[in-house]
């Protein structure tokens, strides 16, 4: 084994035709985090923190489906625990930034709002495809 490069990695955060619905829907959850990270207004850190440990679970997400297609060893098998939380969490996390987001002035409305709900609905999407498809028949 000659280890992992950079290469590997960049082909495998590609989609890939075997898991193609899930790969869709991992980058769109991970793009309307983007887009909640970017647009929380100032000082809500722990909803900024939420929102990027979703795109971080996103990414662990697609690693690890694709480590499975071309044969490596992947960060978490389907059938793991951990990937049962990282799925868990790409649905809560969301949800729970935008409950926690404070408006800094009392007539500005928070543009965040409608990408964190959509980015927790596509990751509920994703947590019940994942667990009907893969984890169920574990």
């Amino acid at each position: 084994m000659n280890g992992l490069t950079f290469q590997d990695i960049l082909s495998f955060l590609l989609p890939t035709s075997t898991y193609l619905i899930f790969d869709i829907v991992l980058y769109v959850i991970f793009f309307l985090s983007l887009l909640t990270m970017t647009l929380l207004p100032d000082k809500n850190m722990v909803p900024t923190l939420l929102a990027a440990g979703v795109m971080l679970f996103a990414i662990i997400g697609k690693l690890s489906l694709a480590a499975l297609q071309y044969g490596e060893r992947p960060i978490m098998r389907k059938a793991d625990f951990g990937m049962y939380v990282i799925n868990v969490g790409m649905l809560v996390f969301p949800l729970i930034a935008v409950g926690l987001t404070r408006k800094t002035r009392s007539n500005q409305q928070v543009k965040s709002t409608p990408f964190a709900i959509l980015a927790g609905l596509a990751g509920g999407v994703y947590f019940f495809m994942f667990w009907v498809v893969h984890q169920r028949a574990a």
